[in-house]
């Protein structure tokens, strides 16, 4: 292999520049991972606020549900009596049927 002056003083030049260039934008990468860790605890910060209100939502539904349930309860013991009293004392009021809306519908203007 033949030595190249040129090559040799490119490779001199490079060494020096290396060293200068990681002085130079050494700050700027500092700047830059620091501005990525703070867009980071951004980021965290409104998630756990956004699963802090949806936990508050959950709560607040089930709060809900709940006093319905009580109330439902509460009407079904008042009304129980009048309706043993109107019908006899030897009649049995029927369960209310729930439905999910997901039965047969009938549409308007076909025959079978």
């Amino acid at each position: 292999m033949r030595f190249s002056p040129l090559s040799f003083a490119l490779g001199l030049a490079v060494a020096s520049i290396i060293p200068a260039l990681s002085r130079v934008f050494r700050p700027f990468a500092v700047e830059a991972v620091a501005a990525g860790l703070g867009m980071l605890d951004d980021a965290r910060r409104f998630a756990s606020e956004q699963v802090e209100t949806l936990e508050d939502i959950v709560a607040e539904a089930k709060a809900r549900r709940e006093h319905l349930d009580a109330a439902a309860v509460a009407a079904s013991a008042v009304a129980e009596p009048e309706a043993e009293e109107a019908e006899g004392p030897g009649a049995a009021v029927p369960p209310r049927r729930r439905t999910n809306g997901g039965g047969r519908r009938r549409t308007v203007g076909t025959e079978r």
